[in-house]
Formats: structure tokens, sequence, C-alpha cells
């Protein structure tokens, strides 16, 4: 029995409640969450990090040289800025004070159990990355050569750790950096000089997709609530994971689905979207007994927002929901304009995108590929999701930032 567990079947409404305040178009991809730092909205989109007031009007940006689909870090008036060729600070005007040169880029998986033959080929589905972290003088961040710290004042490098490629958000809590790797490992690192002290396992789904490559990756940014480090993986588990021992307090397993967003804690309960499972789920954080379920039509990868009584969803559909935690009554409050023109064209009966080239030209990673990018740009997903207050800033697959009010 699931205790307190509210199921509600969403019904698609073409009404919207949330206000529109305003929108930004930036030159590429918002995966990174906007960040709200002293009344100013700092954003990743293309090769660029761009400064808005609260009114969306840009106030300065800075150019990286290369793709950015990160989260930034702000601290001392320096922003942190993690892109595709290194970690950047920069002061408050757009003025680059150090640059730590480190390669990153996609995560790409072997083909053979994907579908698409022998070799590495590009995740079409992996479109994050990890973001930096400052923990006193330090400033951790991680790429596809594993974790780094790095003094915050020179940018000179203090540890370097391979954890595998490494596209999430570190964490930190009492000595201890905690990252998830694509390597399908759950990483506590010590802060003093990265040393390993813990490594978690995902457990992965057996069966007739037993094998599968598709179901490795911690690759969800773990977040700590009381000393306890909550992580979800593609391998269909969220784990509630001891933070200084490594030890495993509980998990919750999904029968079919990769666990799709990172998870927040909010009133001690653990929230978190589903992907295949088209749903955002409720775990209370003492023992993982499921408090609420809410379903969509299609996938989720945001990060949710909560505030005291309501929890935030952002689709890749190009919707955002606002469920009740009390009733687990759920309600769209928002739509991209391109969900609103495209998604009865695209979406599956039974959920999910149809898929267009692979139908038709066979199931290769190129018509994977195609299919995944018309999704992302006729709908233009919401791929990330940040609350302030009573705005949310949401940021979408064609580089849009939408305000919008929830008043």
């Amino acid at each position: 029995m699931l205790r307190g567990l509210t199921i509600l079947l969403m019904l698609f409404s073409s009404a919207a409640h949330g206000e529109l305040l305003w929108q930004f178009s930036s030159e590429g991809v918002i995966a990174g969450n906007p960040v709200v730092y002293q009344d100013a909205v700092y954003v990743t989109g293309g090769t660029r990090l761009n400064v808005l007031n609260k009114k969306g009007e840009l106030q300065w940006a800075y150019d990286a040289g290369a793709p950015s689909r990160s989260t930034v870090a702000v601290a001392d008036d320096v922003v942190y800025v993690l892109a595709d060729n290194g970690l950047h600070a920069v002061d408050m005007t757009g003025t680059r004070l150090w640059l730590f040169e480190a390669s990153d880029g996609p995560f790409e998986v072997e083909g053979t159990t994907m579908g698409w033959g022998e070799g590495e080929f590009v995740d079409p589905w992996s479109w994050y990355r990890s973001a930096p972290l400052i923990v006193g003088d330090k400033v951790v961040f991680a790429n596809r050569q594993g974790t780094y710290a790095l003094d915050t004042r020179t940018g000179e490098k203090l540890w370097h750790t391979d954890t595998g490629t490494t596209h999430t958000r570190p964490v930190f809590h009492e000595g201890v950096v905690v990252v998830g790797s694509w390597d399908n490992h759950l990483y506590g690192l010590s802060i003093e000089d990265g040393a390993i002290t813990w490594k978690v396992t995902s457990r992965l789904p057996g069966g007739e997709m037993a094998g599968w490559k598709g179901w490795e990756g911690f690759n969800l940014d773990p977040v700590i609530h009381k000393g306890v480090v909550y992580a979800g993986t593609r391998g269909t588990h969220l784990y509630a994971i001891n933070v200084k021992t490594g030890d495993e307090k509980w998990s919750w397993k999904h029968p079919s689905s990769w666990v799709g967003s990172p998870a927040i804690v909010s009133n001690e309960v653990v929230y978190f979207a589903m992907s295949d499972g088209n749903s955002l789920i409720g775990l209370e954080s003492g023992m993982g007994n499921q408090s609420l379920l809410f379903r969509n039509n299609f996938y989720n990868f945001a990060r949710p927002q909560a505030n005291d009584s309501r929890v935030f969803m952002a689709s890749v559909s190009g919707e955002l929901f606002e469920v009740e935690k009390l009733t687990g009554q759920g309600k769209k409050i928002f739509a991209t304009k391109g969900s609103e023109s495209s998604l009865a064209e695209i979406l599956n009966p039974n959920g999910g995108m149809k898929y267009v080239y692979s139908s038709e030209g066979g199931y290769s990673h190129m018509n994977a590929t195609r299919d995944v990018k018309h999704m992302l740009s006729r709908l233009d997903s919401l791929l990330s999701l940040t609350l302030d207050g009573d705005t949310l800033f949401a940021g979408s697959a064609n580089g849009n930032l939408y305000a919008i009010s929830i008043r």
C-alpha cells in the first residue's frame, strides 16, 4: 500500500493560468538552471552568460567561447561559468579573472546495445552538464575527465579525481563532495584531496532489457538533506544514501523508466520527475514511502521546484504544471507557443513523442538524433526551472527564458 498516495490522471487543457511576465531569447539551449543573485538573473545559453534584471533586460553578457549548458555559481561578486572549454571566473562587469582550460562535451555511449552498431555515439538525450560548487576557498566541478577542485582566487588546480564522465553538479556535506557519474557510480570524495571515501553502484534492470547501455548512469544532480544524499539514475532507481558512509538507507524503483530529473526536498518529501514514466513523484524522505503521483503525458527532465503548498514541474512537452502537495491535484499553468501549436501532432497516444524519422527510415543513431532534435525544437521544450518568490524562470530548448508569475 502506498501511504497517502494520490493518483491524478492528467487531462490536458488548453487553459493556462500562469502569467507570462517577459521572455528573453538567448543564442542557444538553456539547460542550466537560471540563478537569481542580488536582483539579477544569471543564465547560460549558447556560448554566452547573460545577466538580466528582473524585468528581463540584459545588463551585461560574457562569451565563454564554447557552449555552456551549466548552472552558474556566484560567490563574493565572482561568477563561475562552466563551458565545454573549461571553468571561467568572471567579475560583475563581465571581465574574465581566470580560465582553467578543460575540454568537455556530450556523453558518448557504446552503440551496439542501443541498436546503432559498433562504436561510440553521442547520446541524443544527454543535454546537461556539470556545474560549479563553491566550498570555502575551493570551486568544485566535473566533466569528461572526472572531478576537479580549483583555488577560487587563482584557478589553480588543487586536485583531480577520475570519476569517469561526470555531468552532475557536485554537492557537499561535512567534508564530503558527492557527484554522480555516467559510469553508473555515485562517488563520495574528500574535499581536502579528492580521495574516494565511498562509491555506490546503481542496480540495473534485468529481463529482456538486461545489458542495455541506456540503463547506465548516475546522471542526475544529487541533493543532500539532513546528512542523506538523494540521487536518481537511468537504471529506474532513486537512492537515499548516507553521505558520511555511502550506506544505502532506502531506494525506490520504477518498473521501466529512467528517473528523469534531479530531486528536491521540500517539507520532508523528495520530489522528482520521470522520463517515460510521464509523472511527478513524491517520496517521504525518512523511509521512502510514496506520497504523491501526478501524471502528465510526456517526458520530464527539469528539476522540479516547490513552495510551501505547491510543486512545479516543467516538461519536455513545453508545458509547466503546478501540483498541490496535500491533494496531488494539478493543472497546466503555462505552455510555450511551440507546445500549443505542435504538441497534438508530436504526442504519442500512449505518452511521449511519435518517432518520425526512425519510423520512416529505420532506427539508427542519425534518425534517433533527428527525432529528439525535432521534438525539442518544435515544442520549445522546457529543460530547466528556478523558483524565486512568486516567479518561475523556465529555460527552453530553443534558447528562451520565460519569467512566469505564479501569484
